[in-house]
């Protein structure tokens, strides 16, 4: 399979993201991106900053959730406008496609739990609390976006982060939405 040229926006776990394969690969991230009525205008500044021609993406994916809705529905509209302007397909995915899509070292079988909205998340979809998370710390390394703030958090933590190879994995692996595109809450 052919993956065209494609820039991926994730605006759901306490930052946003860019990750394109567009050559040379990019990956942009801004941490703590609370600021998602602004979307269209820092998208556009961002493109121009990092040298991302509009003209030869022809795929924009976006992380759909679980996260905060008013801003995933924020930076899908303006997506959403943006695509249909420039004639680009797009299609959506969600943090548990992330999930099945990881490189995880196949010996080493690591739960990972994604945290935003002051919940914890497993991969199949169980919410979870912070002491069942804690638990789950003390007797194993997990993946997570989760900030450590204990030194066993700290040491059973390993940061959750995925880059333009894993985006390529979902499109291989059709874990992608192309219908009904709305933020998965």
């Amino acid at each position: 399979m052919i993956i065209p040229k494609f820039i991926s926006v994730d605006s759901t776990l306490n930052c946003l993201k860019i990750t394109s394969n567009i050559q040379p690969k990019k990956e942009i991230m801004i941490k703590n991106y609370l600021k998602s009525d602004n979307f269209a205008e820092d998208f556009n500044q961002i493109l121009k900053k990092n040298f991302i021609p509009i003209k030869k993406i022809k795929l924009i994916l976006i992380n759909l959730g679980p996260g905060s809705y008013a801003g995933i529905r924020n930076v899908l509209s303006s997506i959403k406008v943006f695509a249909l302007l420039n004639k680009i397909l797009i299609v959506g995915f969600t943090n548990y496609d992330l999930m099945k899509v990881m490189n995880l070292n196949k010996k080493n079988k690591l739960k990972i739990i994604i945290y935003f909205n002051k919940k914890f998340y497993l991969t199949n979809k169980k919410n979870i609390n912070l002491d069942a998370f804690q638990k789950i710390l003390k007797k194993q390394r997990v993946i997570s976006n989760y900030e450590a703030q204990t030194t066993l958090e700290k040491k059973n933590i390993i940061p959750f982060e995925y880059d333009a190879q894993s985006i390529e994995n979902i499109i291989k692996k059709r874990l992608y939405i192309q219908r009904k595109i709305t933020p998965y809450y």
